[in-house]
């Protein structure tokens, strides 16, 4: 029942729905009645023929399988009356007790196949649905056999020996399992291989195979032979490896019914060579059991073998589709670091050979000052992004990309390799932007203090000294009242020009500190006082006019301090330049308070001495002026030029 409505009424089926479509239930009927009176027909004519009983059930199960289970009832009711009139007008035969027995196995059967209905639609022919439909046909038939021995015995068809009993139960048994593992598959299957569709010389093919196996089963049974009779199956394999299931279930149908019609007649090699006929078709029964049951096994995993290749090659084409998608470039890497499959994206991404790639190859196209970072993969150190690095690309640029990795329970990672050059530009443009004095093109406060600490790191790392130079225009408060701001920020830019060549970026950072101040920091430089006084020299050449100095033109005051990283204990390089940068501060104020115009060296004894002074050209020596206890700053007041 199921509940439907606002108001939680109960929804009955209708009549109609335990009633099977009319045309429908009197074809299944009709197929059962002829089925069932040709094997009654042959039962009543000859006391072994009951073995001959297999077909009979197929029908039957299969129509209940196809059908609602509310339906089944009708459908059982109009298969007894079909049986049991015939039988008994035409036969003078009571076929009821054997009726019950068969009815009992198709409804086991059915109760069991029927939960299935991917298997019974042909919607998975999955290795575990033949293994289950295979366990479950051979359990249905143990249900019904009782009964039918039972009616053989009351018929008078069979003694009550137990060699009889026994043979007899073997015969009912192996009857009812035959009808429904091989002929059901194929009623189940027959639909499916029809509607495929085929090209004549596929229908040319099959029914060569199909015509093979019928020559071998003939000559088979005109030898007597065993082996003619095992090679027999091997072109139903050759169907099925080209065909499919339904086509190898197809053309088996003329191997088993020519063997069992054969051995019923008393020929070929069960006939031939067992005692009895009751034991000749069970013999016969067994091996067609038994081949059906190979063909089905290797059916199965065939079909197992080639969804899974198809769902392979889908998951590829799906992974293929996510890297196009995203841009991303999709990896799979095994527990070494070998790169054993990636997108095609990759290739006309990246510059990566065809084919896998060893761990080797794949750090070949990462670039060398990241190949240290890149050693340990795939290990994952954490559940985001790696840190970027720099691969490279088809156009033989350099991008920088992330790696997003997970790894599987069997040791294998995936990896997305993430393209954030875009990125890292827009990253690296906007810290360009906060770290560059937008008036000069040199370093602000900012990015001096960064570039000035690295290249402390560097100069501690290899063994050289690091030079400050805190360099002042002199008098550009009154350059500006004389030739105006616009002036006076073309003059600040042509001294920025200067500073910026002074030597590589590697070795040297120069920035502009505030207003008309400059700093310079440098590694290597063995002789801060020349390197001063060319500075001066390279402003003084420049010949900027400023009527408001002594001499003219535009000069500068520089303080200087230097310092040897191997003679500090500080390990934090910001905090260890900071300190630089505030020494050669205050020997500027020395040099401005002798009067500009002139270098000013600190001392290595924390004193400041005034290095000399250049008055009209003369480079004069000077003495100490101030001492550390105060801040020159502090003592101006404010700025240099205040």
């Amino acid at each position: 029942m199921a509940t439907g409505g606002d108001h939680g009424e109960t929804v009955r089926p209708s009549d109609a729905d335990w009633m099977p479509p009319l045309s429908r239930l009197l074809a299944w009927t009709l197929a059962v009645g002829v089925v069932c009176f040709v094997v009654r027909g042959l039962v009543h004519a000859d006391s072994w023929s009951y073995a001959m009983a297999w077909p009979a059930i197929a029908p039957q199960l299969v129509a209940l399988l196809t059908s609602p289970r509310r339906q089944w009832p009708v459908y059982l009711a109009s298969f007894a009356a079909v049986q049991i009139i015939p039988a008994r007008l035409v036969l003078d035969f009571a076929p009821e007790l054997g009726l019950l027995a068969t009815m009992t196995t198709v409804v086991a059967a059915a109760l069991l196949l029927h939960r299935d209905q991917d298997w019974v639609r042909g919607r998975s022919d999955s290795l575990r649905s033949w293994l289950r439909f295979l366990v479950l046909a051979s359990a249905a038939p143990l249900a019904g056999a009782p009964l039918g021995v039972a009616s053989l015995v009351l018929n008078g068809e069979v003694g009550t020996t137990g060699s009889e009993l026994l043979n007899a139960a073997m015969a009912w048994y192996l009857s009812e399992a035959v009808g429904i593992a091989f002929l059901v598959p194929l009623m189940l299957r027959w639909d499916h291989y029809l509607r495929r569709g085929h090209s004549r010389r596929e229908v040319l093919w099959f029914a060569a195979m199909t015509a093979l196996t019928a020559g071998l089963c003939a000559a088979a049974i005109t030898e007597s032979s065993f082996v003619l009779m095992f090679l027999s199956g091997l072109p139903s394999m050759a169907v099925l490896i080209r065909s499919g299931i339904a086509g190898a279930f197809a053309a088996m149908i003329v191997g088993p019914a020519t063997v069992l019609g054969a051995t019923f007649a008393g020929y070929g090699p069960f006939a031939a060579s067992l005692p009895t006929p009751g034991q000749a078709m069970i013999s016969a029964q067994v091996f067609v059991l038994g081949a059906f049951t190979m063909v089905v096994m290797v059916a199965a995993a065939l079909e197992d073998r080639t969804r899974l290749a198809a769902l392979d090659n889908a998951s590829y084409k799906a992974y293929e589709l996510v890297a196009e998608l995203t841009g991303d470039v999709v990896i799979l890497v095994d527990a070494e670091g070998n790169v054993l499959r990636r997108a095609s994206p990759g290739h006309e991404i990246l510059s990566l050979p065809d084919g896998p790639l060893t761990k080797e190859a794949w750090l070949d196209q990462v670039h060398p000052d990241d190949r240290a970072g890149r050693a340990d993969f795939p290990k994952i150190s954490g559940p985001g992004p790696s840190d970027p690095f720099r691969i490279r690309k088809s156009d033989g640029t350099w991008g920088w990309y992330v790696v997003h990795s997970r790894r599987t329970e069997d040791g294998l990672t995936v990896a997305v390799l993430r393209d954030v050059t875009l990125e890292r530009e827009v990253q690296e443009s906007l810290t360009d932007m906060a770290n560059t004095d937008p008036l000069t093109g040199l370093a602000n406060r900012r990015g001096l203090a960064q570039h000035a600490a690295d290249l402390w790191s560097r100069a501690r790392a290899a063994g050289e000294q690091v030079t400050a130079l805190f360099i002042d225009l002199d008098h550009f408060k009154s350059f500006n009242d004389l030739y105006g701001h616009q002036a006076g920020d073309e003059c600040l830019r042509r001294v920025a020009d200067v500073l910026a060549h002074l030597a590589d970026d590697s070795v040297c950072v120069a920035a502009r500190y505030g207003g008309e101040e400059f700093a310079v920091v440098l590694v290597g430089c063995d002789a801060p006082q020349e390197f001063a006084d060319g500075l001066a020299a390279a402003i003084r050449a420049l010949r900027i006019p400023h009527l408001g100095t002594d001499s003219g033109m535009v000069t500068i005051s520089v303080g200087v301090a230097t310092l040897r990283p191997w003679h500090t204990t500080d390990s934090d390089a910001e905090a260890v330049v900071a300190e630089l940068l505030d020494r050669a501060d205050k020997a500027l104020y020395v040099a401005k308070s002798r009067g500009r115009n002139a270098i000013s060296i600190y001392g290595d004894d924390t004193a400041l001495r005034d290095g000399a002074a250049l008055r009209d050209g003369v480079v004069l020596l000077g003495e100490q002026v101030h001492h550390t206890a105060k801040h020159p700053r502090e003592a101006a007041g404010g700025r240099h030029d205040d």
